[in-house]
């Protein structure tokens, strides 16, 4: 009959066919990773577009010194060896530099037949620093080349080198791929650390209210089923006080209603 009168938006699911859910430790584990990995996202961006822009910094910087030992030669020309020798140490096809109105290729050896992308290291921006560095990783194919223009020495316009795209792709591949790993475990220990701090901050004097509000309402009499303070000083410490305040006032009022339920009852038998 109890059964029958309760509503039907009241009626309990049988033990058993409750549906599995994670708990708020899970839930708090996993958005603390979440979090972490969105942060080292946000830190790996700028990072391989910075580290892009350092590589071809150095390649630019090589070929600034080569430029001023080819510029000081004899009649301006070196020994095809020593050009080889100095374009392989850059890694560069060719070195070149405008003056002026003139631009004079300092040394050259295997000129490729097309360059895939120019890229101006005078002037660049963050926002196309970070669109390139994807644009190598994700469309880089052997054989492209690449033109780089930067400061030229001596008062010239500028110094312009020829390279090869695969090296600088593959170096990049490995940063991002140690920066991976190093995310991942970055992100494994504070994930654990933060995790276990709020678990045991949180989520247990969560849970044990928790436990003892389904504990209370199951005895509700019962005065050891009212919850002991742990006599924190923070928003916890304040919940469990005014929760064990209504369970005893609760307790209280159900405890004189049964006595005066008893009493009730007896004078009813006195009577009859």
């Amino acid at each position: 009959m109890e059964s029958a009168d309760r509503p039907e938006n009241m009626i309990e699911a049988e033990p058993g066919t409750r549906k599995p859910r994670i708990g708020l430790s899970g839930k708090l584990l996993l958005l603390t990773i979440v979090f972490v990995m969105v942060a080292e996202i946000m830190i790996y961006v700028p990072s391989v577009a910075n580290f892009r822009l350092n590589w071809l910094n150095d390649r630019l910087a090589a070929a600034h010194t080569a430029a001023l030992v080819l510029d000081a030669a004899p009649s301006g020309m070196v020994p095809e060896s020593l050009a080889n020798q100095i374009l392989r140490s850059i890694g560069a096809h060719a070195v070149a530099m405008k003056m002026g109105n003139q631009r004079r290729l300092l040394a050259a050896s295997n000129m490729p037949t097309s360059i895939a992308q120019d890229i101006d290291m005078r002037n660049v921006t963050w926002w196309k620093s970070i669109v390139d560095a994807f644009d190598t990783l994700l469309m880089c194919k052997p054989g492209d080349n690449i033109r780089v223009v930067g400061a030229a020495p001596m008062g010239g316009d500028f110094l312009e080198i020829i390279l090869d795209e695969a090296p600088m792709c593959k170096a990049m591949w490995t940063f991002s791929v140690n920066i991976l790993l190093l995310s991942l475990a970055i992100s494994c220990i504070t994930a654990m650390l933060v995790f276990l701090a709020l678990h045991y901050l949180f989520v247990r004097p969560m849970w044990r209210i928790t436990r003892n509000m389904v504990a209370f309402r199951a005895d509700p009499e019962n005065p050891s089923r009212v919850i002991s303070e742990s006599g924190r000083r923070d928003e916890i410490g304040t919940a469990e006080e005014e929760l064990g305040a209504m369970q005893r006032e609760l307790a209280s009022m159900l405890h004189q209603q049964s006595r005066l339920a008893a009493l009730g009852l007896a004078v009813s038998k006195i009577n009859h």
